[in-house]
């Protein structure tokens, strides 16, 4: 599988740290925002990316099938062999397929296929790349403070470099799916 592409570009991070276009090492930033970008896709749980699945086993609860998302799009809904019609089979209810007719109560298993995920990466996550991005690049060799001749720098924040912050870690839990690919006993 070819590697994902980072969640933010070269140009946001020099709009970002405030220098001029064509002035970052490319090289340096491609790699940082190639770190920082799986560190939150790890946290977030998802790839912000748009994918469709086709899931043989989802667990069916009260006639209610609860998919990762956001989700899409559902392609099909398959219970006991037997594809069911949208709008007279089941409908869509945000994240979440509900079984009608006489599998609105059914407790099972089905075979669903369904798109989802992110067409845009969200702004937040951007942001949150490129102040990792921003870290690591403008401070790399993780000072608190720097000194030369007259001029001294004090850095914002703590030498946290290619780590999240707990603050940043707490904004990407609303991007982590509710309700996992597999279920909880990994069938």
């Amino acid at each position: 599988m070819a590697p994902l592409p980072p969640l933010a570009t070269v140009e946001q991070l020099e709009d970002w740290v405030q220098v001029p276009r064509g002035s970052a090492p490319v090289n340096t930033v491609n790699l940082a925002l190639a770190i920082a970008s799986d560190m939150v896709r790890r946290e977030a749980k998802t790839t912000f990316t748009v994918r469709t699945m086709t899931a043989p086993s989802r667990l069916i609860e009260s006639g209610v099938i609860h998919l990762p998302g956001p989700v899409q799009s559902v392609a099909e809904v398959m219970v006991e062999s037997t594809a069911l019609a949208e709008g007279s089979g089941w409908q869509l209810e945000g994240d979440s397929v509900r079984l009608l007719g006489r599998y609105q109560w059914y407790c099972g298993r089905a075979r669903v296929t369904w798109t989802f995920g992110w067409p845009l990466v969200p702004m937040e996550v951007v942001g949150l790349v490129l102040d990792v991005t921003a870290r690591a690049c403008v401070n790399p060799k993780n000072l608190r403070q720097e000194s030369t001749g007259q001029r001294s720098v004090t850095f914002a924040s703590e030498t946290l470099a290619t780590s999240l912050a707990q603050v940043e870690i707490d904004k990407l839990a609303r991007y982590r799916p509710q309700h996992s690919l597999t279920s909880r006993w990994g069938r």
